[in-house]
């Protein structure tokens, strides 16, 4: 049986603001009771070069005498590389226990703002512990916030109008018609060629009549399993091709219910539609993380990236310009390469993003981001839920953290369902369907 010292550590990047770098967040929850705790091979295991790595203990109850040596060892490991080990916002029992436990000197308790007199990025003289007072004293303890005026300028000014440049109602409306259009025009121009692409695997395959013959098999096995049109045709370019002759293109394979998302109160135990579970996680992870902006995306893998799948509170030039975001220049491409959360504590300043990007984030208000990546049970991103803030240093509190933790681990669950079940229903359908004929 395992202890409770064994639950799963949470882990984040968050980015430092004012182009500082980044420190790794770790989160932890009941007691450290051993010196062979998860925890303390997490912070051993750290890689790259973070400013430093703080761990989050507000809601740890006990701290062994053996567990509070090993942070310390832990300190004096990370020391050698040039990073700090922070602990913030520990209970007043555990700092006691900290600081009783590294009565040599060890263990260093700030009050209010952490001392920073050692310059971020470098290890403390000895490898001492840093005890902080709240989570959010990580960020200024690593680098001192930028000046009320650099910020401002990083923002970019809106654009000056006069009441008189104000356009009419009836042009607003065209001119959302007209977007609207294009919308669907650079839809149809992305998804055609895949569409196109299986059409033609399809009439090889049957030895159907024509194109317009293939496109039918598709759009009615979309239908009747309620499966996107793309997401079919991707289904049918990637799937292994069936054998011939049988009746059953995976005969082998064994259907299994939807897995609980019990951290999605709005969707039911049973639930079976993509849409609806992916509305329910955008809009449970921006009640969570008190905020209307955010979005959803899903791995593309015939285009080689994330596609934004739903979104709330963010402009159109927002959704039209991150419509599909390859595999650099924003923070959710990081999040989805590391499979981890990355956390964007000023959008203004972070060089995580490309300059064009980081002017769109910006025009859409947004100033800090969360990026929580959608996981498999095997650690396999599926896709990506971010939330966005209207002000810089916005870090999640703990319970927040392990909501959108259990939303991401769930609904990446689901999604791997969904393909293996509902998609490969859709298959199935199509192939019975073209056997038929």
């Amino acid at each position: 049986m395992k202890s409770e010292a064994a639950r799963e550590i949470r882990t984040d990047m968050v980015r430092l603001p004012a182009a500082a770098g980044w420190l790794r967040m770790l989160g932890v929850e009941g007691a450290l009771d051993s010196a062979d705790h998860p925890l303390l091979a997490a912070i051993r295991d750290t890689a790259g070069q973070p400013e430093a790595v703080a761990v989050d203990l507000s809601t740890v109850r006990e701290v062994s005498v053996a567990a509070a040596r090993g942070l310390a060892e832990c300190a004096a490991e990370l020391d050698r590389r040039g990073i700090r080990l922070l602990l913030a916002a520990p209970s007043e029992e555990v700092t006691r226990a900290l600081t009783a436990a590294n009565g040599n000197g060890n263990a260093d308790t700030a009050n209010g703002t952490a001392n920073t007199g050692n310059g971020a990025g470098k290890g403390t003289a000895d490898g001492r512990l840093v005890v902080l007072p709240t989570a959010h004293d990580v960020i200024t303890a690593c680098v001192p916030a930028p000046p009320e005026t650099v910020r401002a300028a990083a923002v970019p000014a809106p654009l000056a109008t006069t009441p008189d440049e104000k356009p009419e109602p009836e042009l607003e409306q065209e001119i959302e018609r007209l977007r609207g259009k294009v919308r669907d025009l650079r839809g149809k121009v992305r998804t055609h060629p895949m569409i196109a692409q299986a059409q033609g695997v399809l009439q090889e395959r049957y030895r159907l009549r024509d194109g317009q013959a293939a496109f039918a098999l598709l759009r009615n096995a979309s239908q009747q399993h309620n499966v996107k049109l793309r997401s079919l045709a991707s289904a049918v370019l990637n799937a292994p091709r069936p054998k011939s002759g049988t009746a059953r293109w995976f005969p082998d394979r064994i259907r299994t219910r939807p897995p609980k998302l019990s951290a999605l109160p709005q969707v039911n135990g049973d639930a079976t539609h993509r849409g609806a579970v992916i509305s329910a996680v955008l809009h449970q992870s921006l009640t969570l993380s008190d905020t209307p902006m955010g979005n959803v995306q899903l791995t593309d893998r015939h285009a080689g990236g994330l596609r934004i799948e739903a979104h709330h509170g963010l402009n159109e030039e927002f959704v039209d310009y991150f419509d599909l975001v390859g595999k650099e220049g924003t923070s959710c491409a990081l999040a989805a390469r590391n499979v981890t959360r990355v956390t964007v504590t000023d959008v203004a300043t972070d060089p995580v993003f490309t300059d064009e990007a980081r002017y769109k984030i910006l025009q859409a208000g947004s100033r800090a981001a969360h990026s929580t990546p959608l996981t498999t049970a095997n650690g396999v991103c599926l896709g990506m839920v971010s939330t966005h803030h209207d002000r810089p240093q916005q870090l999640l509190a703990p319970a927040q953290a392990r909501a959108l933790d259990r939303i991401g681990d769930q609904a990446g669950r689901w999604l791997a369902w969904h393909h293996r079940t509902i998609v490969l229903d859709a298959l199935e359908h199509l192939h019975r369907t073209a056997t038929a004929a």
